[in-house]
């Protein structure tokens, strides 16, 4: 199955072609931190998700992360979906945690 994404539901009022282009690239960021939906009632854990990749060495952006930017995006987001598998967060966690542990016995 292939990786989906809509954001018809989202307000796009004021929207210019590089949000379209950025909701259309979000799917990744979603991937990352197993969330298949942007809704007011999940906007805390996918700011959490994000913010722990970061302090954990993990960032998927490319700079630090500005939580009201961030706050901001996902807010102009909401109604958001995709077909990722939801994970709750300690599973997120296991699986982030993993990773790094994979990194430091490699780093022998």
């Amino acid at each position: 199955m292939g990786l989906s994404y809509d954001y018809r539901i989202c307000d796009q009022t004021d929207w210019k072609d590089d949000d379209h282009k950025n909701a259309s690239q979000f799917v990744w960021s979603m991937m990352a931190i197993d969330m298949n939906e942007i809704s007011e009632k999940t906007h805390d854990e996918i700011s959490f998700r994000f913010r722990f990749l970061e302090k954990i060495g993990m960032n998927i952006f490319t700079k630090p992360i500005d939580q009201r930017q961030l706050g901001k995006q996902l807010r102009s987001l909401r109604g958001y979906k995709t077909n990722i598998k939801f994970l709750p967060r300690f599973k997120f966690i296991r699986r982030h945690v993993k990773s790094l542990e994979l990194n430091v016995e490699n780093d022998r």
